[in-house]
């Protein structure tokens, strides 16, 4: 069974909504009205450059910006083949770009709206390749949690696999999973609850010893792996080197600089599209038409950087996490609750209460999120290339001073 900590909650919030408020019967002037948005914005917790909670919080490439006002009133989907020649090139070119990043030159894919959309489609493709009445899918239990909104909206059986002390899910549960009525397999490169990458390689070598699809969800993965294997970090296989790999995703929008929303699903096998039924829409995706600037963006900035400038995004956004994981781990009482691979960070404390640090760090304007799993808190980290070695020296210093004043547990 799913250990808790990684369970649905027990009830559902109820769906929040502001109060009742009239559409406008006249035009407000414009200054008005963005003055009004700015101050709005200013209710948000966190300045972006303080904000280590989360990843989505961090500021694209530059390049993006113009292309965005390049691009304006563009888009892409597939049966704008005609009109949109441009935009859909762009598209298709950068998924090529990204398919021979990640081991694959020949891989076909599209641009997602993030990683939602794409661990929908790859629950798509393994029910309609399969056919199966009663289709199952097996996953560790620390996956995405689109798998299960995708399960729910599909009609697939989830399988969930638990996972051990070291969060990692033990291949031969896995093995032991497997049905009749399997139709796939899938593994986070990394899970993005504490950055740990899943066996990848022993996933890959049952899918191909059972003869079933693998789906890597490489969300985080994507737009850093390469990079510090690059560098000469040791990287496990993950990709499309693992002859077992069927399908990849990665968001450009966590590691890799792009803006929000800008995912990428990869397929090595192009006929694996083919059991979708387009009918004469051509469309493979689930949100159907996107702005342009995601395709153009994608593409500048792929082009703009290479592969040397993700190199040294990447080596900037380590040693920003070794900074802070250095400076945290000397104050007294902390420890980190998993060797960091990528740059998802979480500490955990048995005198400190970690929750009392939180609140002090958060009423301080420092963003971070709280936790607890098997019954040890912990605050976790996700830091994106656009924070500074100066912020994770200011992120430290806020640290050290909540963690102090924090009671002991």
């Amino acid at each position: 069974m799913p250990t808790a900590e990684f369970d649905l909650p027990a009830g559902h919030p109820v769906l929040p909504a502001a109060a009742p408020t009239a559409f406008p019967v006249s035009g407000e002037p414009e200054d008005e009205v963005l003055a009004r948005v700015r101050a709005r914005l200013g209710d948000n917790r966190y300045a972006a450059d303080r904000n280590f909670a989360i990843t989505y919080s961090g500021t694209p490439h530059p390049i993006t910006g113009r292309v965005e006002a390049l691009s304006q009133g563009t888009y892409f989907v597939e049966w704008a083949d005609e009109s949109e020649a441009g935009t859909l090139g762009l598209e298709r070119e950068a998924v090529r770009m990204m398919g021979s990043l990640l081991g694959a030159p020949e891989a076909v894919g599209v641009i997602t709206t993030g990683g939602t959309e794409s661990n929908l489609t790859a629950l798509r493709l393994m029910r309609n390749r399969a056919g199966r009445a009663a289709p199952e899918v097996i996953a560790p239990v620390t996956m995405h949690f689109s798998f299960r909104l995708g399960a729910e909206l599909m009609g697939i059986k989830l399988v969930e696999i638990d996972v051990g002390e070291d969060f990692r899910p033990r291949i031969e549960d896995v093995r032991r999973a497997i049905t009749p009525n399997t139709v796939g397999l899938v593994a986070s490169a990394p899970a993005g609850s504490f950055g740990l990458l899943d066996p990848i390689e022993a996933f890959a070598d049952l899918a191909v010893r059972s003869g079933l699809p693998l789906h890597v969800d490489a969300a985080f993965g994507g737009f850093i792996l390469p990079f510090m294997r690059d560098l000469g970090y040791e990287v496990p296989p993950f990709d499309f080197g693992l002859p077992g790999v069927t399908t990849m995703m990665t968001d450009g929008h966590k590691l890799g600089l792009l803006p929000i929303a800008t995912g990428f699903f990869l397929s090595r096998e192009p006929d694996l599209f083919e059991t979708i039924p387009t009918e004469r829409t051509l469309i493979h995706t689930t949100s159907s038409t996107k702005p342009g600037s995601r395709a153009a963006s994608a593409w500048a900035t792929l082009r703009h950087l290479g592969r040397a400038g993700y190199q040294a995004s990447t080596a900037h956004v380590l040693a920003v996490r070794d900074r802070i994981v250095e400076g945290v781990t000397a104050i007294p009482g902390m420890a980190l609750i998993a060797p960091p691979l990528i740059t998802v960070v979480a500490f955990t404390s048995g005198s400190v209460d970690l929750r009392d640090v939180h609140e002090r760090m958060a009423a301080e304007g420092w963003g971070q999120g709280y936790g607890e799993v098997r019954g040890r808190p912990f605050i976790r980290l996700s830091i994106h290339p656009s924070r500074t070695l100066e912020a994770a020296d200011g992120f430290v210093a806020a640290f050290e001073r909540a963690a102090a004043r924090a009671p002991r547990r």
